[in-house]
């Protein structure tokens, strides 16, 4: 099933009839969270939109193209992940979803969704963004055409989000896409296995026979001398946690290269 289908509402898989019921199930199939509780919900959904409308976008190609690594990526898809959420939380207040649990979906209507989708398109396509890289999303896009491309992309993302609001609920849009959130971003922050990767991760940095290694540590020799940020565990581990798009490029790359996100 692509994005695109899961966005839009009661879609059929496998002959079963996408519900709210069913997304939930499949949500605690794959993760042990509760979509029950709102605030693990909307994180779920802060991944979903990024990675529908962010990273699975025109900025893939140029990160293919080599003008983001591995490490940009990981500092910029956490980075829009936080930013997401931010507005999510925003948007909650506005429209009265003040209960814990993700019951309270039922109070927004469907122009409450039009509202957070323009929210986010607007804030996604600013040229003059400040990216965590240092440019801005303008220099990134470095072209009129590819701009507008990207912009394109996020426009028909977030408008999918509104259809499945139209044609189901609000309630069940955002847990389709927070289902997505589960099979696309499982190695990025704020997914719920995020903080265990990281604390496997950091231990492994000082178990050099660890098998992640390799025979004789040598896939993690080959990565050269760790840079000051990684020798200081605590700070690294304290950074990858909270705000990984506040690591400095060097950190950010050596870690990626290291192979965090394949713990």
């Amino acid at each position: 099933m692509s994005s695109q289908e899961m966005f839009v509402g009661r879609q059929p898989m496998s002959g079963v009839t996408l519900t709210d019921e069913v997304l939930e199930s499949l949500i605690r199939m794959q993760v042990d969270v509760d979509p029950g509780d709102l605030s693990t919900l909307l994180d779920l959904v802060a991944l979903g939109i990024t990675v529908n409308a962010w990273r699975n976008s025109p900025v893939e190609d140029w990160h293919a193209e080599g003008r983001l690594s591995d490490g940009d990526m990981m500092r910029l898809n956490s980075h829009t992940t936080q930013a997401v959420r931010r507005r999510l939380a925003g948007w909650a207040i506005e429209f009265n979803v003040s209960s814990a649990s993700s019951s309270s979906l039922a109070a927004p209507d469907v122009e409450s969704v039009r509202a957070l989708s323009a929210l986010l398109i607007r804030w996604l396509v600013r040229p003059d963004r400040k990216l965590p890289t240092g440019m801005t999303l303008g220099d990134l896009a470095r072209s009129k055409a590819e701009m507008e491309a990207y912009k394109e992309h996020v426009s028909l993302q977030l408008d999918l989000l509104v259809r499945s609001a139209e044609t189901q609920s609000v309630r069940f849009g955002l847990l389709s896409v927070a289902a997505q959130s589960l099979m696309f971003c499982s190695s990025w922050w704020l997914h719920p296995t995020w903080a265990d990767r990281v604390e496997r991760f950091v231990s492994m940095l000082d178990c050099p026979t660890d098998p992640f290694w390799g025979e004789g540590g040598n896939r993690l020799k080959k990565f050269g001398a760790e840079p000051a940020s990684v020798q200081d565990r605590s700070g690294l581990r304290s950074s990858l946690l909270t705000a990984p798009w506040e690591l400095d490029a060097t950190t950010a790359k050596w870690v990626t290269n290291a192979g965090i996100g394949a713990v």
